[in-house]
């Protein structure tokens, strides 16, 4: 795949450059004219250009910038450039933001890695693992392209079903679930004088400690594995905590995906109200500061 244009240099556009750089791929990256990003990548010693400007010379573009951005730069984009090949490393915005609609004509492919960015690096520079979601016309030349980045396991879907799962699994455990059950559990060992050290080991440290075993052993060896009080106290904990209340908030919390509604409020003025009385919960929570106090020397 030639002619390659990486549009945006965030996180996930960053170790998407450098992985490719080390495979050898040839590419460029595109920014708008007054961004700040256009020092940071000159200096990594990338080619930059302004693709509001000077976008004709590329035949695709990855587009890595927040969804809600995808619309307005393709836009930009199309005004020197038909045919274009986009590949997106999301479904959202074609599935559900109007993209498909807006241009119609243009290949679209999708390229989903499921990891974050730093992950994404790392894994590349030590060669381990990395799984992606992908979608195209032509198959082989997208996975050349994710192999370059360092994926190692290609699963093929659709544009709206990688929306959905990635949604959905995100409103339903990722970062829902995981974050404010440990917080929850902490504040009741708190609230029941255990020592807030020792409360967030138990709630928040092994928590990566038990995701690590779940992936590396998968459910049937990872059950095998523990000991029998956390089996016996994890089945308890299914059975009370998983009632059907819960069963009905995962279906509320499906099908308000699947019929956009949630869509409906996701835009950037929401987004920023949310980010911001987010941050204040957490910022002087005191899992938060037991996590700067040890985390040098765990992480």
């Amino acid at each position: 795949m030639n002619n390659i244009a990486i549009i945006g240099f965030g996180s996930q556009a960053k170790a998407w450059a450098l992985n490719l750089r080390d495979s050898n791929q040839e590419f460029s990256i595109g920014l708008r004219s007054e961004s700040s990003s256009f020092k940071k990548a000159n200096e990594l010693g990338f080619k930059t250009f302004d693709y509001q400007k000077a976008s004709c010379n590329f035949s695709t573009f990855v587009i890595l910038t927040p969804d809600h951005t995808h619309n307005d730069i393709i836009k930009e984009i199309l005004k020197q450039n038909k045919d274009a090949h986009f590949i997106l490393a999301h479904g959202f915005s074609y599935s559900f933001d109007g993209l498909k609609e807006l241009a119609p004509s243009e290949q679209f492919s999708l390229l989903a890695p499921k990891s974050i960015a730093s992950e994404l690096r790392y894994n590349y520079e030590t060669k381990a693992g990395i799984a992606a979601v992908i979608q195209s016309k032509d198959i082989n030349s997208i996975k050349e392209l994710g192999e370059k980045i360092g994926v190692t396991s290609f699963h093929e879907s659709s544009f709206k079903e990688e929306t959905i799962a990635d949604l959905f699994s995100e409103q339903s455990l990722l970062c829902s679930v995981l974050p404010y059950a440990a917080k929850l559990s902490f504040e009741k060992l708190i609230e029941k004088g255990i020592n807030e050290q020792i409360a967030y080991l138990e709630c928040w440290h092994e928590i990566k400690l038990i995701a690590n075993a779940m992936v590396e052993k998968g459910p049937y060896e990872f059950f095998n594995l523990i000991s029998p009080n956390a089996l016996i106290g994890g089945i308890k904990g299914k059975e009370i905590l998983f009632n059907q209340v819960y069963q009905d908030g995962l279906e509320k919390i499906f099908n308000e995906v699947d019929s956009q509604e949630f869509i409906n409020t996701c835009n950037l003025n929401n987004f920023v109200k949310v980010k911001e009385k987010t941050l204040k919960e957490w910022k002087n929570h005191p899992i938060n500061s037991m996590h700067k106090a040890v985390k040098n020397k765990l992480y």
